[in-house]
């Protein structure tokens, strides 16, 4: 299995570099594309029927349908408001990011992660987007629990811990008027459900766990288990592999923990050879993760 890969080409190949921020010139200028190409469908469609009736016959249409066709597709990912919509997405990570800066870079891996699980499963370009957004944010609600309890020395009380239970809560309020996210606001809901109903806030089971909560839980423990933390190294890829299949049919989708598994295979994992080879740095005086406070695993999952 090639576990490693540079990480430019890991990005794209699970298509998500950032998007380049655009002004409203380039905005109006998409407008006018958009107008163009609609002018050319309409200029295509006589041309279309001309060539569908001519002695070459219906395969001559396709070199006037095609490039039609691929300049929809590209117009339609180009969209300022998709752009747009990416930032809102960047600044709400880099809000949690501030909060609890231990967890860096967390929710862009976990987006990542959910972006090959999607491919896998051959869900479309639009639908693995929204995964992408679910797993960057997955860990929204953080911001709704004390910043002293995200970084409280010692174990947590059963109350503080029932405190840090409710960040999917916090996390489903603060999107949920976010119209675009669709699915990802129930993957930021539910993202701490387990197939066997012992997960939390609501205790779903098995189907009733919405399917972009099951990949989003997947990504979240793969990259809770391979980052480097200040009391832990990362785990290899393929020791994180291992635990998810441990756990698969209680904590996990089993059909997404195989679909990661595929994935990392031929794409390999841009953050293995960082976090699984740094040396474990002993924790700061005064701090200690809710991970370690809670015997070092995460609903189940040792990390």
């Amino acid at each position: 299995m090639r576990l490693t890969r540079s990480r430019p080409q890991a990005a794209a190949a699970a298509g998500t570099a950032p998007a380049p921020a655009r002004t409203a010139g380039t905005a109006r200028t998409a407008e006018g594309n958009r107008a163009a190409l609609a002018l050319a469908g309409v200029l295509t469609v006589p041309v279309a029927v001309l060539l569908w009736r001519s002695a070459y016959g219906p395969l001559a249409v396709l070199p006037a349908l095609g490039p039609v066709w691929l300049g929809w597709w590209g117009l339609r990912w180009c969209r300022p408001e998709r752009v747009a919509r990416q930032a809102a997405v960047r600044a709400l990570s880099q809000a949690v990011q501030i909060k609890d800066h231990y967890t860096r870079g967390h929710g862009e891996r976990v987006g990542l992660a959910a972006v090959l699980i999607a491919r896998e499963l051959g869900l479309d370009e639009e639908r693995t987007e929204t995964l992408r957004c679910a797993g960057v944010l997955h860990d929204i609600g953080k911001l709704g629990v004390p910043a002293g309890l995200l970084c409280k020395a010692g174990p947590l009380t059963p109350a503080e811990r029932r405190v840090m239970e409710r960040h999917p809560e916090h996390g489903a309020e603060i999107v949920r008027g976010l119209d675009f996210l669709g699915e990802a606001r129930a993957a930021v809901l539910h993202h701490h459900e387990r197939m066997d109903g012992t997960g939390y806030p609501r205790g779903l089971a098995g189907a009733q766990i919405p399917e972009a909560a099951r990949i989003v839980a997947v990504a979240d423990a793969f990259d809770a288990m391979t980052s480097t933390r200040c009391y832990r190294p990362g785990r290899p890829v393929a020791a994180a592999l291992e635990e998810l299949e441990r756990c698969a049919g209680t904590q996990f989708d089993p059909r997404m923990v195989a679909a990661l598994g595929r994935a990392l295979s031929r794409h390999g994992w841009p953050f293995a050879e960082v976090s699984g080879a740094r040396a474990a740095a002993p924790p700061p005086t005064g701090r200690r993760s809710t991970a370690q406070a809670a015997g070092a695993r995460i609903d189940g999952v040792a990390v």
